[in-house]
């Protein structure tokens, strides 16, 4: 006799790279997409697990809203391919008797590696680089006169030293690049030295002294706008801010502001509010704003690290067994 398998509530863009895995063997897939409003009711009340990637509507419906959950009463658990647990309700889920497991720090190297690549972009003028080398006129003009910087000797200040802003430290003292961070807390002596990376014990005194802020928080209620109108007053003009953390770590409307007044240099986000940005926004069409569809944490080679991931804390939360990055529930 065969046994009963699960059904799991699944991205239909993960389908295919599901063909050979172990879920096809034990659990009932049931795909969803972009497009999807709603789960047809004879198969929400028998969904026994979420598997998604954070960031899609009905992955965030069904994640968020009370009323939804509701119509899936057998859902022990929720597993989201990414570090981040910003767009988790987890009190609700907890309250529930939800398990929840994300994947945890597996794409902070590539993700570090993206807010490095878009410091880069800003220093030499990338974007606008492009755009001139498409005539011969612009291209002379634009190589005698936007010459951009050089890393060496520059000052880097990282918010936040966690897993990502570390992996961005090494990298720009292998550029020998000054390093200033802030932290909710303080690295060790043997970190900073390692970096040669210099403590600030506020932001303030970060921002006024960095040539290049790069943001790598988490999304809090203490982070939310973090980086303000107040804040950017304080970067020198010429200062580039690069956001590969969540959008509303930036007062974005006091960025746009501060771009269009001239206040600070230029900015790389791969993070916005919205997600995407509007085609009309301002973001999309200053000549010294990069803006990417955050994708930092996103390789061929990652994601099938998550997905392997994924799918271990899944099996193992289904048959109710620990799941290996499960969060922890603070309600008794």
């Amino acid at each position: 006799m065969a046994s009963t398998k699960y059904n799991v509530l699944i991205e239909k863009r993960l389908l295919t790279t599901f063909a050979q895995n172990p879920l096809k063997e034990t659990c009932k897939l049931i795909p969803f997409d972009d497009n999807t409003q709603e789960i047809d009711h004879q198969y929400a009340e028998k969904i026994d697990g979420i598997l998604g990637v954070i960031g899609l509507p009905l992955v965030t419906k069904c994640i968020r809203e009370e009323s939804f959950l509701n119509k899936m009463p057998n859902v022990k658990v929720v597993i989201s391919l990414g570090a981040g647990t910003d767009h988790l309700n987890l009190p609700l889920l907890w309250k529930k008797g939800i398990r929840i497991a994300t994947t945890g720090k597996i794409n902070s190297g590539v993700t570090a590696e993206l807010g490095f690549m878009l410091l880069m972009a800003l220093a030499r003028n990338l974007k606008q680089a492009m755009v001139a080398a498409a005539s011969p006129e612009t291209c002379l003009t634009f190589r005698q006169h936007s010459f951009g910087v050089r890393l060496l000797g520059s000052t880097l200040g990282i918010i936040g030293l966690g897993s990502i802003g570390y992996i961005v430290a090494e990298r720009a003292a292998a550029f020998k690049m000054n390093i200033l961070y802030h932290n909710r807390t303080r690295r060790s002596q043997e970190d900073e030295n390692k970096v040669q990376a210099k403590y600030c014990e506020t932001i303030e005194k970060l921002l006024s002294q960095s040539d290049f802020v790069m943001l790598c928080v988490p999304l809090t209620d203490h982070t939310k706008y973090l980086i303000g109108a107040k804040e950017l007053k304080l970067m020198k003009p010429s200062t580039v801010l690069i956001n590969i953390s969540r959008g509303d770590v930036v007062d974005q409307d006091a960025l746009v502001k501060a771009l269009q007044a001239g206040a600070i240099g230029g900015a790389a986000l791969d993070v916005t509010t919205p997600e995407p940005l509007p085609a009309d926004h301002p973001l999309l069409h200053m000549p010294n704003v990069i803006v990417t569809p955050h994708y930092a944490g996103a390789t061929k080679e990652v994601l099938q690290e998550l997905l392997s991931t994924g799918v271990t804390n899944l099996l193992a939360g289904l048959k109710g067994n620990p799941m290996p990055n499960e969060l922890e529930c603070p309600i008794p």
